[in-house]
C-alpha cells in the first residue's frame, strides 16, 4: 500500500503528463492549421491564417505585379534629379520622371556634406543603370524597388494597382530664380487682404490673404491690441503705409520671401514654389509683434 505522500506524488505526476498531452495536442493542431494556411497562400499572424486580414490589406486591383513593374521600368529612362532637402543626418534627394516626384533617395551627410554633392552622388549612380525590382502589393498599391548598381535598393516607386498610374508628388525642379521669386511676391503684396483676427490665448493672429487663401499670419500681443478689432486695424494700417518683399532665402525647392513693413521690420514670410512660381497657401508663424 502506498503512503499518502506517495499517492500525492503519483497524482501530481499523472496530472503533469495529462497537461503535457493536452498542450502537445493543441500545438500539433495549431501546426497543422498553420501548414494548411501556408499551402493556401494565406498570410500568417502568430501561426494563424487570416483571410479577412488578407482582404483588407491587399484590396482589389486591376493590374498584376508584372504590369506594375513594367510601368516603373518604362519611366526610368526619363528620371531626373530634383532639389535635395536637408533632413537631420541625411539629404533627401527627389527622383522625378518629368511629371513629378516618384521616389526619394537618402544620402548620408557623411557621404555628401552639401546638397550639390548629394545630387552628384545620385546622378552618378543613375548613370550606371537602375532597374525595377520585384513589386510588393500593399493594400491597392504596388511598391516597386529601384535597384541600382549591385542590385542595391535605392528607393521605392508606388503604382496604383487599380489605375496603373505611377504615384507622384509635385515637382521639386527649381526653374524660378531668386529675383523672380521676389518680383512675384512684390506684385502679390498689392493684392493682400486682411482677414479676421483669431484668438490664440495671449495673442491675436491676423490672417493675410492672397486670392482668398491665407498665405501669412501676423501675431499681435494683446497689451497694445486688446480686442480683435484693434488687431485687424493695426495690420490694415501697417499695410497702408507700405509692405515690400525682402531678399528670398531658398530652402530646398521653396523660396521664403520676407515681408517687410515701412519701418524695415519683418512681418512674416511668403513661400514661393521654385518650380511653378506659385505662392503657396499656408504659412510659418513670424515673429510676434508688440
Amino acid at each position: 500500500m502506498l503512503k499518502d505522500g506517495e499517492n500525492m506524488n503519483r497524482k501530481i505526476a499523472l496530472m503533469a503528463v495529462l497537461i503535457a498531452a493536452i498542450i502537445g495536442s493543441v500545438l500539433a493542431s495549431g501546426a497543422m492549421f498553420a501548414e494548411s494556411g501556408n499551402v493556401a497562400g494565406l498570410p500568417m499572424y502568430r501561426g494563424f491564417a487570416s483571410t479577412r486580414w488578407r482582404q483588407s490589406w491587399s484590396g482589389n486591383v486591376t493590374i498584376d505585379a508584372g504590369q506594375a513593374k513594367a510601368a516603373v521600368a518604362a519611366s526610368i529612362p526619363s528620371f531626373k534629379i530634383g532639389t535635395p532637402v536637408s533632413f537631420r543626418t541625411s539629404w533627401i534627394v527627389p527622383i522625378e520622371d518629368g511629371k513629378g516626384v516618384v521616389a526619394s533617395i537618402h544620402v548620408t551627410k557623411v557621404s555628401a556634406s552639401t546638397a550639390e554633392q548629394a545630387k552628384s552622388v545620385v546622378e552618378e549612380s543613375l548613370k550606371k543603370g537602375w532597374k525595377a525590382g520585384e513589386p510588393r502589393l500593399v493594400r491597392t498599391m504596388y511598391n516597386i524597388p529601384l535597384l541600382g548598381p549591385n542590385d542595391a535598393t535605392m528607393g521605392y516607386v508606388r503604382v496604383d494597382g487599380r489605375s496603373g498610374e505611377v504615384l507622384r508628388r509635385p515637382s521639386t525642379m527649381v526653374t524660378v530664380t531668386s529675383a523672380q521669386a521676389k518680383t512675384i511676391v512684390s506684385d502679390a503684396v498689392k493684392e493682400f487682404k486682411v482677414g479676421e483676427a483669431e484668438d490664440r490665448g495671449r495673442a491675436w493672429v491676423v490672417a493675410i490673404k492672397y486670392k482668398d487663401k491665407v498665405v501669412m499670419n501676423v501675431p499681435l500681443g494683446k497689451l497694445n491690441t486688446p480686442t480683435s478689432e484693434d488687431a485687424v486695424k493695426v495690420v490694415q494700417g501697417s499695410i497702408s503705409k507700405g509692405w515690400s518683399a525682402g531678399e528670398p532665402k531658398q530652402v530646398g525647392f521653396i523660396y521664403n520671401v520676407p515681408i517687410v513693413d515701412s519701418n524695415a521690420k519683418t512681418i512674416g514670410n511668403i513661400r514661393v514654389h521654385g518650380g511653378t512660381g506659385d505662392i503657396i497657401a499656408g504659412f510659418a508663424l513670424p515673429r510676434r509683434q508688440a
